[in-house]
């Protein structure tokens, strides 16, 4: 029997050893999908959720709502098959735990209890980071009386570094007595009270616990000064002390009692019920007989007149400086010329904060140490990871350090949309501690105020500091301080040499991903474009529009790639005519009688034809006209930088960069017969079905992608039999499972003479035009079908043979692709390659957005090709669309995701034109309603989808699309309704939750 999996405690922080079970979010025997959330806990900084990454059954038993768990315990399982809702005892393991009992029992509803605290249940003062002790209670968001509502904010505070909501994990009403605005509470303290029935609710206010309001508090006199808790905490030596015989402590006191050498058993608590916290294990370390840094300051001589109490912020800065009084610190200073690299910054539009902070990654790569930190008592912590503050002012005149995470592994466009965000909210002040806490190197840039030279402060937790001054005649100061015992003085110049060389010399990093690849030298052209097709031409254009020296290789006499001579631009023109045929169909429904249409193959023809060769012609002038050097030829690399060209413009051509844009070729699989019925025209590609002079009367199909299906019901459209033979399990497997499945049933509905068959295997074909015959096999054994043609629609497939890559040095990826970045760049930095040849969605506009990305790049601006975003259009009737993910697909990448559908049937103009097949479906993220995807089964989803694309190529919300005013009657109108509905379920879901 397959063992249960078992759903244990995380370790959700640093510092946290146990939680405490908040709720239960699944119930026993309810299926849990990879990713869902199954519990709440509370841990020493939050209320957090519980998510499995694994598929089962939720089975007891579980751990009691309100039990203390040790980290890795277990609270729960999951079994492989349902039907019973609890694990066997010998399967189960340890008992899982009670709830702690209670020190005192809550007074009926109405009462209070002996000790006079009011009903209810406490609202106490969060402890949200590491070094808080207490809070300044800033406003109240809900008034006593109020209803509130699981995740309702009821409060802000100010902590030691920002100001943040105070968030609430029940339902209630809000009571008195609150504690008033500018009160200082200790963490732990009730701040106000949730009770069961409005009845129960006070209205009256109450002092501060152990203090008064801020604006009251009386200066304090001349004392002798203990170090606060440090803003870096000092990550503990080993495992935390265990619990106090007596009484109890914080997670975070018990993990800081054995780095300080205090014995927690002799700490006497001041949090609420004599728990010990972490200000009393830091005021024992300095007692008579504690082994740790803290030490006792000399008293500060008294200061005249009235002073005011320092704000949360203040004092963390007072507490910090204060703690690095013990720190034996030494300053050495270099003058860098920073010209080249604000010159760097400013053509890739990035902030030369930004810039310097990756200058610094760069230095502390060669010079680690820099990036360590003295740990107490006597021990280095050594760390890989580049977590660099950077002091930023408050728009209330306050200083906050936000921090830019793991530097050495992003490129400067990333770290400028997380700079962007981080700026932005430390002015306000609204940082969450995972974005100020524990930096691992310091920036401190005061040259932006015209400052010619200052030391800044090291403080506990970092090893160093870089202070910027303002760049002068000789330069621009930058001066680290360092702590001694981590850093020795060569060290120091080491690194400021290396980083005085880095940022004078900024091509010699920035040449990673996203650079600007365009390498001085003489070459004949600054880019070379291999292939003239969309992917091509959008990027040759793009370089040249802004002054670069492009030629482009194309191996036809006009550009347009496959897409206008094999692909998108011809196959439409015969869907345009199948469309008129099959519109036809409904127009006895509305009282019209135009007789049964008929096809005139040569005209149609005619027509198609003459449509490629005008935009041919179009697509050459317009690309002459942007001086886009055009070359007819077929190009060969004979090195990293130069190609011979075949052809009718044969030369040798040498370049800075390149770009490979020679799309793919049909892949024709090797199936006995193909190769001899494709010579003898019995069988045709995607690429030879349009030198046909007749449509067929009996059509086979091999393969049911976008190119198959497409072809098959235009020429069942036109009047064939059609067979469709697919080796998988269903249809357009490019597209979402429902809308697979529910084309297959509007086929079958609609298209009387198709027919499709999925999970087949073709053995082999015979024949001649005319007198084909495919043998294959399906479920019932070896079967076979006679037709007079048969298109062979496999796919494509890169072929990159002809270029000769190995002598250039690029290195191919799966199935003969060019392997490439998101940047779209090869393992060469100065190669790119876009479109089909890399793979992926082999699609036209696909390749013209992976061209415009290269170009982007090599001009130096960085871009991303992001297929979470791409979309993507299947022209059957009805069609299929997709613009974004999948449910499944935003499931397997770790996001709580939901959808809703809107069956075509119930839109009034769908009824109006008789075409009520299909449905439309929305996904989007639940935790931000972000929507994520928008798939398609409808006829005209071509011009649908364009709405879905702006949705989720700009990130917008299930509020934003149902607040949006579409007209009335179109299709566009489901978008809202859909949104307004997903609205709606997501909040009747939340308050169910609340419920339970």
């Amino acid at each position: 029997m397959v063992e249960p999996y078992v759903i244990k405690m995380p370790q959700l922080s640093d510092t946290m050893t146990e939680g405490v079970l908040v709720s239960w979010e699944k119930q026993p025997g309810e299926r849990v999908e990879r990713g869902d959330v199954v519990a709440t806990i509370e841990t020493d900084k939050a209320i957090m959720d519980v998510e499995v990454f694994h598929a089962g059954y939720l089975a007891g038993p579980l751990a009691v709502v309100d039990s203390v768990i040790p980290v890795g315990g277990t609270i729960g399982y999951l079994l492989e098959e349902p039907g019973t809702a609890a694990v066997t005892p010998e399967k189960s393991g340890p008992p899982l735990p009670a709830a702690a009992p209670e020190t005192s029992v809550a007074p009926a509803a109405g009462e209070e209890s002996a000790e006079g605290a009011p009903a209810g249940t406490p609202i106490k003062m969060p402890q949200l980071t590491d070094t808080m002790t207490e809070g300044v209670l800033i406003s109240w968001e809900k008034q006593p009386g109020e209803r509130i509502a699981r995740g309702d904010v009821v409060a802000t505070i100010e902590t030691d570094k920002a100001i943040m909501d105070v968030e609430i994990f029940r339902e209630g009403f809000l009571s008195g007595p609150l504690i008033a605005p500018d009160s200082v509470v200790p963490v732990g303290e009730p701040i106000a009270w949730l009770v069961e029935s409005s009845e129960q609710v006070r209205h009256d206010t109450a002092a501060a616990p152990g203090g008064k309001p801020v604006a009251q508090m009386p200066a304090s006199p001349a004392t002798p000064l203990v170090a606060a808790v440090p803003a870096a905490p000092p990550v503990a030596a080993g495992t935390p002390a265990a619990r106090p015989q007596q009484g109890a402590a914080s997670p975070y006191a018990r993990s800081l009692a054995p780095t300080l050498g205090v014995d927690i058993n002799r700490v006497v608590g001041s949090g609420p019920a004599g728990v010990i916290v972490a200000a009393d294990v830091l005021a024992a370390s300095t007692s008579a007989g504690a082994a740790g840094p803290a030490q006792q300051r000399v008293a500060e001589p008294p200061v005249p007149g009235e002073g005011r109490p320092m704000t949360a912020i203040e004092k963390a800065i007072s507490h910090a400086m204060t703690a690095s009084l013990s720190m034996p610190t030494f300053h050495v200073t270099v003058k860098v010329r920073p010209e080249a690299l604000m010159r760097a910054a400013k053509a890739r539009k990035i902030s030369v904060t930004v810039a310097i902070a990756k200058a610094a990654s760069e230095a502390l790569r060669q010079h680690p140490l820099v990036n360590a930190a003295y740990q107490p008592t006597d021990r280095i912590v050594e760390r890989s990871r580049h977590d660099i503050g950077i002091a930023a002012t408050t728009d209330d005149g306050g200083l906050v350090v936000p921090v830019l995470r793991g530097v050495e592994q992003q490129d400067l466009e990333g770290l400028q949309e997380q700079w962007t965000k981080l700026v932005e909210k430390a002015r306000k002040r609204r940082l969450s501690p995972d974005e100020y806490a524990h930096p691992t190197f310091t920036i401190s840039n005061m040259g932006m105020y015209g400052v010619e030279h200052f030391d800044a402060i090291v403080t506990p937790g970092t090893a160093a500091i870089i202070a910027i001054a303002a760049n002068g005649p000789e330069g621009m100061p930058i001066t680290i301080t360092a702590d001694h015992r981590v850093v020795n003085g060569a060290e120091a110049a080491a690194f400021l040499t290396q980083l005085k060389k880095v940022m004078e010399n900024p091509e010699s990093w920035l040449g990673g991903r996203g650079a600007p690849a365009l390498p001085a030298g003489d070459y004949d052209v600054q880019v070379l474009v291999i292939g003239g097709g969309p992917g091509g031409e959008d990027c040759a254009r793009e370089l040249a529009e802004n002054g670069i020296k492009v030629a482009m290789v194309n191996s036809a006499p006009f550009p347009g790639g496959e897409c206008l001579w094999r692909g998108c631009i011809p196959s439409k023109a015969w869907r345009a005519a199948a469309d008129r045929i099959r519109d036809r169909v409904h127009d006895a429904e509305m009282g019209i009688q135009l007789g049964t249409p008929q096809l005139d193959w040569a005209q149609l023809e005619k027509h198609r034809r003459g449509i490629l060769q005008t935009r041919g012609e179009m697509a050459l002038k317009t690309d002459q006209g942007m001086k886009v050097q055009v070359l007819e030829g077929f190009a060969r690399f004979t090195g990293p930088h130069s190609v011979e060209i075949t052809g009718k413009d044969a030369r040798t051509l040498s370049f800075a960069a390149c770009v490979i844009a020679t799309g793919a070729p049909a892949f024709v699989p090797p199936i006995p017969g193909v190769p001899e019925a494709l010579a003898a025209g019995g069988a045709v590609t995607s690429d030879t079905v349009w030198e046909l002079p007749e449509p067929p009367q009996r059509l086979c199909v091999i393969g049911a992608g976008a190119i198959g299906m497409e072809m098959a019901q235009m020429f069942h459209d036109f009047g064939a039999e059609v067979r469709v033979l697919e080796a998988l399990p269903r249809p357009v497997a490019e597209m979402e499972q429902e809308v697979a499945d529910q084309l297959m049933k509007a086929l079958a509905k609609n298209s009387p003479r198709l027919t499709v068959q999925t999970g087949v295997r073709v053995q082999s074909m015979a024949g001649q035009r005319g007198a084909m015959q495919v043998h294959y096999q399906d479920e019932g054994g070896d079967q076979q079908c006679d037709c007079d043609l048969v298109l062979v629609a496999t796919g494509k497939r890169p072929d990159t043979s002809a270029l000769d890559l190995a002598t250039a040095g690029i290195a191919l990826g799966e199935r003969g692709a060019i392997a490439v970045d998101d940047r779209c760049r090869s393992n060469l930095p100065h190669i790119y390659a876009v479109g089909d040849v890399i793979g992926g969605y082999m699609l036209a506009h696909t390749a013209g957005q992976q061209g415009r990305v290269a170009a982007a790049n090599l001009l130096g601006h960085g871009a991303r090709y992001d297929a979470a975003k791409d979309c993507g259009v299947t022209f059957t009737r009805p069609q299929c669309a997709f613009v974004g993910i999948s449910v499944e697909q935003a499931k397997a990448a770790g996001m709580d995701a939901t959808e809703v559908k809107a069956p075509m049937s119930i839109d009034a103009k769908a009824m109006m034109t008789g075409e009520t097949d299909g449905f439309i479906k929305m996904v989007a993220d639940k935790a931000s309603h972000r929507i994520v995807g928008v798939h398609f089964l409808a006829d005209h989803a071509d011009t649908l989808v364009g709405e879905a694309v702006m949705m989720v190529s700009a990130d917008l919300t299930l509020e934003q699309v149902a607040t949006a005013i579409h007209p009335h009657p179109t299709q566009t109108e489901l978008f809202g309704e859909m949104a307004r509905r997903l609205l709606s379920r997501l909040r009747r879901s939340a308050r169910a939750g609340q419920g339970g």
